[in-house]
């Protein structure tokens, strides 16, 4: 229905909202588990998203985000979804999709994003985008949670954040991660 509609996206960008993906990735690791296929999550973030709000007010912001939203749209498969996660972050579901792969569709978003020309009121905007990979694991006991699939895309896209920004990043399974040092 109209309403349903609504109550499932972003009033800003018009795209799913946070409480979509969440319905949503739980159907699709559930369908990932059933017909053991692949399944990855890329979180998103603008760069510098509150320092270009603070210089170039909110109504440039508020474009940016859903310029962004716009683009990425256009870029990923009609059964991938995109949604914005939260603020300036955006999370994408890529069903039937290997941790590579998604690496390679992150890539294609982040270049396609420092390509693009954002012209709000006349002024001519760049703005880019870090990002982290993570896939959900079927073989792992116990059974990998939900939690555990965004918490590891979190902590790539934290990763890319330090490196530099502007990359995409893939989780990578720290040997002695909980402070055992070798």
């Amino acid at each position: 229905t109209y309403l349903e509609g609504i109550a499932n996206l972003d009033g800003l960008t018009e795209i799913y909202n946070h409480r979509f993906f969440q319905e949503f990735l739980d159907k699709e690791i559930s369908r990932a588990i059933r017909r053991e296929t692949e399944l990855s999550l890329v979180l998103a973030d603008i760069d510098s998203f509150k320092k270009f709000n603070d210089f170039h007010g909110h109504q440039a912001g508020d474009y940016v985000l859903k310029e962004v939203a716009s683009l990425c749209t256009g870029l990923v498969r009609e059964y991938d979804l995109m949604a914005r996660y939260g603020g300036e972050e955006f999370v994408f579901v890529l069903p039937e999709t290997t941790q590579d792969e998604a690496v390679i569709v992150a890539e294609k978003i982040r270049a396609a994003v420092e390509q693009h020309a954002f012209v709000f009121d006349e002024d001519d905007y760049r703005v880019t985008i870090s990002f982290g990979v993570a896939s959900f694991e079927q073989d792992s006991k116990p059974l990998m949670k939900k939690s555990e699939l965004i918490e590891r895309a979190d902590k790539a896209l934290y990763s890319a954040k330090k490196k530099g920004r502007n990359r995409v990043e893939p989780f990578v399974e720290k040997s002695g991660w909980f402070g055992k040092s070798k």
